[in-house]
Parts: C-alpha cells; sequence; structure tokens
C-alpha cells in the first residue's frame, strides 16, 4: 500500500468506523478540506482499496496504547479544547485524528520521526512540529487530568495506615543524551519526575524539574508549599501522604523511623512496614507509564522544556486512559525499564528539620504507632 493510500484508509476509517457519526461529523469540522480531498480520490485501484488491512481492538489498543472508544473521548476532549482556534493548528493538511494518532505512534515506542513519519505520509520536520504542538496540548489538559481529590479521599486496601490519600516518589526519566539547561551550564542525564499516587496508581500530583542527587526536588514543587501551609491546609490533620525517609516528616507527610542499630519495637517495626507498603502503587505507576510510553525509556529531545512537556503530556495520558475504565495491566508491565532512584540520601542529613511544625509532626507519627498496639 503506498503512503497516498494508506493515509487515506487511516482516517477514513477512524471517521466512518472507528468513532461515532456525531463525532465523525465533528472531527470534519476541525479537519482541513485538503486533507480530507484525500478520501474520496478516485485514482487508487478497487482491488487494493479492498485489500487494505483494518484495526482491530486489540490491534488498536497494541499500537496507540488505548482503546478506540477512549481515543474517542480523547479526541472530544482535544477538539473542545482548541474550539474556535482550529486555524491555529501546524501543518494544516494533517486532520486532527492524524496529528493525534502520530504523536501517540511516537511515544508508544521507539520508531524514529522518519519511521513513524513514512506510515502516516508526514515528513519528519512536519512531524516535529506536530508532535511538539500535540504534546503541548496534552500537556495543557494534564490539571484537568491530575488533580488533588476535593475529599481528600483515604486509600484502605495498601496498608493498616489510616488516613494516607497517596504516597509520594520520585522516578528518574533518562535522557538519550545529556541535555544543557536554558540559563546555565549545567547539563543533565535525566529529569526528575515526583508524584504522588494513590493506591490505584494514578497521579494526584505532578512536579518535573532537573535532577539533584543532594536534595530531594519535593522542596522546589508547589506541592512542598502547599504541605507547609498551617494556614490553608492542604488536608485535614488527620489525614497524610506517605513517603520513604529521602523525605521531610511533616503534619501531613508520614515517613518511616530511622533504625538505628535494631532499636525499634514492634509496633514501629509495623509502622514502617505499612509505610513500605504504600510503595506498591508508585512504582506500579511509574512502570506503567514507561512501559506503555516507551519513549520515556530514553527520550530524545533538545532542551529540558520540551522534556518536561512530553513526560506532562504522558502523566496526563496515564490519567486520561485509567479515567476511561482501562486498569493497568500486570502483562504490559516491563519493570525492568523503571530507572533506579539515584536520590538514597535521608532527609535529615541535609540539616533542614526543626522546623516550628516537626514537633506536631512527631507527636501525629507516635499517635499513628500506638495504633499498632491496640490492632
Amino acid at each position: 500500500m503506498n503512503a497516498r493510500a494508506q493515509k487515506a484508509f487511516m482516517l477514513n476509517f477512524f471517521l466512518d468506523e472507528g468513532l461515532g457519526p456525531q463525532l465523525a461529523e465533528a472531527v470534519r469540522l476541525v479537519t482541513a478540506e485538503s486533507t480530507l480531498s484525500v478520501l474520496h480520490t478516485t485514482n487508487e485501484p478497487d482491488e487494493e482499496k479492498r485489500e487494505m488491512p483494518r484495526f482491530m481492538d486489540d490491534q488498536f489498543k497494541e499500537q496507540f496504547r488505548m482503546k478506540r472508544s477512549s481515543f474517542e473521548v480523547l479526541l472530544q476532549a482535544v477538539g473542545k479544547a482548541i474550539s474556535g482556534a482550529e486555524h491555529h493548528q501546524p501543518i494544516a493538511r494533517v486532520s486532527l485524528p492524524e496529528k493525534l494518532l502520530y504523536t501517540l505512534t511516537l511515544l508508544s515506542g521507539n520508531k524514529s520521526f522518519r519511521e513513524v513519519g513514512e506510515t502516516f505520509a508526514i515528513s519528519k520536520s512536519s512531524g516535529h512540529e506536530i508532535f511538539k504542538w500535540v504534546t503541548s496540548g496534552f500537556a495543557a489538559l494534564m490539571p484537568c487530568y491530575v488533580k488533588w481529590p476535593k475529599d481528600n479521599a483515604c486509600g484502605i486496601k495498601c496498608s493498616q495506615l489510616p488516613g494516607v490519600v497517596g504516597v509520594i516518589d520520585e522516578c528518574r526519566i533518562p535522557l538519550k543524551l545529556p541535555v544543557r539547561e536554558e540559563q546555565g551550564h549545567m547539563q543533565y542525564a535525566s529529569l526528575a519526575l515526583q508524584a504522588v499516587c494513590d493506591e490505584r496508581s494514578r497521579f494526584l500530583d505532578v512536579h518535573i524539574d532537573v535532577p539533584d542527587n543532594q536534595c530531594s526536588v519535593l522542596l522546589k514543587s508547589e506541592l512542598f508549599e502547599r504541605l507547609i501551609d498551617m494556614e490553608e491546609p492542604l488536608m485535614p490533620a488527620e489525614k497524610h501522604i506517605v513517603g520513604e525517609m529521602t523525605y521531610p516528616l511533616l503534619l501531613n507527610l508520614m515517613t518511616p523511623y530511622a533504625d538505628n542499630n535494631g532499636e525499634l519495637t514492634p509496633c514501629h517495626i509495623r509502622y514502617n512496614q505499612a509505610i513500605h507498603l504504600w510503595n506498591a502503587p508508585a512504582e506500579r505507576a511509574f512502570t506503567a507509564l514507561i512501559s506503555r510510553f516507551r519513549r520515556l525509556k530514553s527520550l530524545d529531545v533538545g532542551t529540558m522544556e520540551v522534556a518536561s512537556i512530553v513526560v506532562a503530556a504522558a502523566c496526563m495520558l496515564h490519567n486520561f486512559i485509567l479515567d476511561c475504565s482501562e486498569p493497568i495491566e500486570d502483562s504490559t508491565l516491563d519493570y525492568e525499564l523503571l530507572p533506579e532512584n539515584q536520590n538514597s540520601i535521608v532527609f535529615e542529613e541535609h540539616g533542614l528539620v526543626n522546623w516550628d511544625h516537626t514537633a506536631a509532626a512527631e507527636k501525629k507519627r507516635d499517635g499513628l504507632v500506638a495504633g499498632f498496639i491496640q490492632s
């Protein structure tokens, strides 16, 4: 099948068979006439058209990392977001569905822009422009899908520790080549992705920053400011997120006790174990993110800004897919892809302790330990 015929097939299939009639009409309204004219060409032999392959539902999901029905919802969301500004789309001859499918194909694998471009009949230069535009759009939609639960709903399946809204952890996204920061002379070989995850491995908060092996990126995040805000606290005093000892002990962030020479009591050990059990949802979320969007395995970008946009886009899509009732499937997880967390310094070693509210946090943690005496 030549590129023109394949392009005609893909757009025709997703408009006429893959999408509902109302959505197909909406897509046609935001699609350039020059692209739609390909659908009605009479230059291709009828025999070739009859032999065109069709994506089955499982093939669609394998190729684009979501069900066809989820893609329909995604197309609606993006179409609504750009409503009234369709003329600002880059490369007008390429329709909105094609732009999204092209970008999802790039995110989901290790194929080059040239290889994916051959499938979609899109040049490398146009492909870069489309990829940046679509990922920027996904990143702009992230606050709609990655947001703190209004009711601070607690997880009850991970451990016996009460009041846990989620777990905070960090993942390093490797860069294919070291990237120099926009202002300065530092070069970075990875990008730090900090996330708070609930027990479903859904992102509640995301912060993307340059890595710091000497200190947690939490200190540079908006989440940290919200956690230490005593006037307008992020959560009620009885609720909290949990994290390992690389994070500070705060009123709404519970961490394990340090085991100095095996002096912990059985209750303290049970409390620590309850904290550690919450690592699983975070590890599962990061693994699902990289397993689904394998371009993150070795991100090939020219600037840290673009890297941050691509990672934010992937995080948005991760939650979007979960919201479309597509749970994480164990068979799709490749834990070997998960980079090792390089930040292993105990937070107290930074000297950032003895804050005004440290005593209240310690008292709360002691109370949680006491709960294990009674259970």
